[in-house]
């Protein structure tokens, strides 16, 4: 039985030649748990998922932190209750609180601003989709090969890659870093990661780049899913 696929939405370009896939990069992935150690929502800093399982309140209205995330609420025209937001991140820096669970998610961060040594918004979103985050860089998403015919017994995937970040339209070719890897019963989960370009880059739509990457054992008849989007819940 050929193996299932769950796919991903992606830019759909020319497909790459066979001379392109065997000048493509191979790369190895590597074995992480079942769920990312950091998600983010490309606003707010990044924060580990299993904070969103820890109960709300317990907020403190005179820590500065807290007492930015209200002036932010009230600034917005927005009830205050406290007891309805939780802190999933916080450091001497800077502080990420939350309401509510995914898909109704509202994620704000506060920072500390060191000439006035008062604590400032500086960022806001609602129900933006979590991505896995790696180092500080989102996953991007991927796809396989449409033209591989791929059996039970294959162990090297021929995969599309598209860069989430901004990279003025660019390729990613050598900036593909090592996927995760979770595999599971029924299941493989890929992550894939690419190195942003530096300096200023453009909004321009990303190519997809081809990759082949080299799994530790044969697919079998497991569902190949892409890990970008972290999953809903954690159990």
């Amino acid at each position: 039985m050929r193996p299932r696929i769950a796919r991903r939405s992606a830019h759909e370009g020319k497909l790459p030649s066979e001379r392109a896939w065997q000048r493509s990069r191979v790369i190895e992935p590597r074995p992480v748990p079942r769920h990312p150690a950091f998600v983010s929502d490309g606003a707010a800093p990044a924060f580990p998922p299993t904070a969103l399982l820890a109960p709300p309140g317990g907020l403190d209205a005179a820590d500065g932190a807290v007492a930015a995330l209200v002036s932010l609420l009230l600034a917005q025209g927005i009830a205050v209750e406290l007891g309805d937001w939780r802190v999933l991140v916080r450091t001497d820096e800077e502080a990420v609180f939350a309401r509510g669970l995914p898909p109704q998610l509202a994620l704000i961060a506060v920072r500390r601003e060191s000439r006035r040594e008062s604590w400032i918004a500086s960022a806001a979103s609602t129900e933006r989709p979590l991505i896995a985050t790696r180092d500080g860089i989102r996953a991007s998403a991927w796809r396989l090969d449409p033209t591989q015919e791929l059996g039970a017994e294959e162990q090297t995937l021929r995969l599309l890659v598209t860069e989430r970040a901004f990279a003025s339209g660019q390729r990613a070719d050598s900036r593909v870093l090592p996927p995760d890897i979770h595999i599971g019963e029924d299941e493989i989960i890929l992550t894939v990661y690419v190195k942003p370009r530096p300096g200023f880059q453009t909004g321009s739509r990303n190519p997809e780049t081809p990759v082949r990457v080299t799994l530790p054992e044969p697919v079998g008849e497991r569902t190949l899913t892409d890990g970008a989007l972290a999953p809903q819940g954690l159990s």
